[in-house]
């Protein structure tokens, strides 16, 4: 089969929208299928332009230019390189969605299209009552022209299970140990936040949260890429909380050492306020670290529920710290190994296999 994924970034650009594409397309390499990404033309996060064509870790990428809002790219992607392909995968809802839509509804795309949703455009509450208008009256609109409709989360099906003829729940694939292979070292009771420092995270309101819990054992660490959001501010709140014993910010640093701060950590937390998957969470989990988690994306709950270990948390000072107290007092390497296992679930061939089936 020739497949073509969409999507507004990949490679060498760093996310969870990239991460899953990968992972994705190289399994269906791996398979014995043709795969192609067509993207735009430039990193956002180093805001920097691409080649028009290169090769990422054996998969053939063609950048296209585009203009606007890096939320919503306008990219004219040429019709008659798509229809070279049985099948079109588009990632995420945005401006692709609605441009090949229409190219479908004009019959001048011909490949079967396929939407996996990435959360949709919900991550935070800007502009909400123009998204909430957008999501009654176009997406609908838009998304009848596709022929398959796969959520990656159960909030997403909830959201678009109305949308389409053709909607299936196919959870987040996962890199089994994506860092390289588990240290057997000490571990202590740090907490690890892996990810971006998008608005939705709550990060400033974590690291308040975890300076004024009374536990002196236990510290934070938030780690991602610098170019993924707002580090001044949460920078400026450490400062300001005079917490720097307790609080670490690592920005920017290699995959090894990440390993190491996570093979020596016992939890993984998140004070997120909005996810469509969670996908960093479960990449720890697949470490053996006991999540932590918000109490409000429903698929945080699932997590905790269906590992059977684990707590959530609201953005209150006893919430967090009676979950704490419970987590460290309790901790034991049979709860890690049952962190290790649910994460199992997710490894990428499966869930390869299942978006092959949508695709027949």
């Amino acid at each position: 089969m020739k497949i073509v994924h969409v999507v507004r970034q990949f490679l060498p650009s760093i996310g969870g929208l990239e991460d899953v594409v990968f992972n994705l397309a190289t399994e269906q390499i791996k398979l014995g299928h043709n795969v192609k990404v067509f993207t735009t033309n430039s990193d956002f996060q180093a805001n920097k332009q691409l080649p028009a064509v290169s090769v990422e870790s054996g998969i053939h990428v063609q950048r296209y230019p585009w203009y606007g809002s890096k939320r919503y790219p306008i990219c004219w992607l040429p019709i008659n390189e798509l229809n070279r392909f049985d099948l079109v995968h588009v990632h995420a809802v945005d401006f692709l969605v609605e441009y090949l839509s229409l190219q479908k509804r004009l019959g001048r795309l011909r490949p079967r299209l396929v939407l996996t949703t990435h959360g949709g455009f919900f991550h935070t509450n800007k502009q909400a009552g123009m998204k909430k208008l957008f999501f009654k009256y176009i997406t609908p609109f838009s998304l009848s022209q596709f022929d398959a409709v796969t959520c990656c989360s159960i909030n997403d099906y909830a959201l678009f299970k109305d949308l389409n003829r053709n909607v299936s729940l196919i959870e987040n694939g996962v890199g089994f140990q994506k860092l390289g292979k588990a240290l057997n070292i000490q571990k202590i009771n740090d907490f690890i936040y892996f990810g971006r420092f998008s608005e939705n995270k709550r990060l400033v309101e974590l690291v308040e949260l975890f300076a004024g819990v009374d536990h002196s054992d236990v510290r934070l660490k938030i780690i991602g890429r610098s170019k993924t959001g707002d580090i001044a501010s949460i920078l400026s709140k450490i400062a300001e909380l005079g917490c720097l014993e307790r609080v670490q910010l690592l920005t920017d640093i290699s995959d090894q050492e990440i390993l190491h701060h996570v093979a020596s950590a016992r939890f993984t937390i998140s004070a997120s306020s909005y996810e469509g998957f969670g996908l960093s969470i479960v990449e720890l989990m697949a470490y053996g670290l006991v999540p932590l988690l918000s109490a409000e994306p429903p698929s945080f709950k699932r997590f905790v529920e269906e590992s059977g270990v684990g707590a959530q948390f609201t953005l209150d000072k006893n919430s967090i710290e009676q979950a704490i107290h419970i987590l460290t007092t309790q901790w034991s390497e049979s709860q890690g190994q049952a962190a290790q296992n649910y994460a199992g679930q997710f490894a990428w061939p499966s869930v390869a296999v299942k978006y092959l089936n949508v695709y027949q």
